[in-house]
């Protein structure tokens, strides 16, 4: 019964978030896998090209929602609060542990751990936040429609959309090390959605951890 209800949202009219997961999906094998066999310098661009266009056309013709995807829900003003509460003492946190490095001479190794980090830039970054609320609230969407509890539906549709992001982490990012900090970001934006459903906080988030522990790390300079 679920796996027939599966295939009809996957089917369905394009107004509704189904189709677009599914496009999503396909785009995603079809872009990288041609990019990097025919023309691997433009990879980069075309994958922020479709993590930023993909979900924008989806809302322009209605399909997709953005209170879902985070980009407006006025009904969660506590909640944005707790947000950025959380942002800025994670902040704060994090810049004292690259205070830390900087200053600490035994820190020197894990200075240049983290300088070995060759990430997205900051445009990119916002662009994969973009791409994974977008999946949030497209799985939301689907949940919703299978008549699941909403406080249910919010927590289930983080993890799934979280896990079916798993598989672009480790085949997009170039290294371990990027790959374990790609992913770190994921769990912890991840939560902060499951409280606050803002796009723009997790963005904040997911852009401030990769300048506070990147921004001007000598190895990080030195891949430029």
């Amino acid at each position: 019964m679920v796996v027939n209800w599966l295939v009809e949202q996957l089917t369905a009219t394009p107004l509704g978030a189904g189709p677009w997961l599914t496009l999503s999906f396909i785009l995603a094998g079809v872009a990288t896998f041609g990019t990097r066999q025919f023309a691997p310098p433009i990879e980069q661009p075309v994958r922020t090209a479709r993590w930023i266009l993909l979900p924008y056309v989806g809302l322009l013709v209605g399909a997709l929602s953005p209170r879902l995807m985070g980009l407006g829900n006025p009904d969660l003003i506590s909640g944005l609060i707790v947000g950025v509460v959380a942002v800025s003492g994670l902040f704060v946190l994090l810049a004292l542990i690259r205070i830390w490095l900087e200053t600490d001479t035994e820190a020197t190794g894990a200075l240049s751990y983290i300088g070995q980090f060759s990430g997205p830039s900051l445009i990119e970054s916002c662009a994969q936040e973009f791409h994974w609320c977008f999946l949030r609230g497209s799985v939301l969407d689907l949940l919703y429609s299978l008549s699941f509890s909403p406080s249910s539906s919010q927590y289930w549709a983080v993890w799934i959309g979280a896990a079916i992001s798993l598989p672009g982490v480790f085949v997009q990012s170039s290294t371990q090390t990027d790959r374990l900090l790609t992913l770190l970001i994921l769990l912890t934006t991840s939560s902060l959605f499951l409280f606050t459903q803002s796009f723009w906080l997790c963005g904040l988030l997911h852009m401030g951890i990769r300048v506070i522990l990147l921004w001007g790390s000598p190895l990080r300079q030195g891949a430029h």
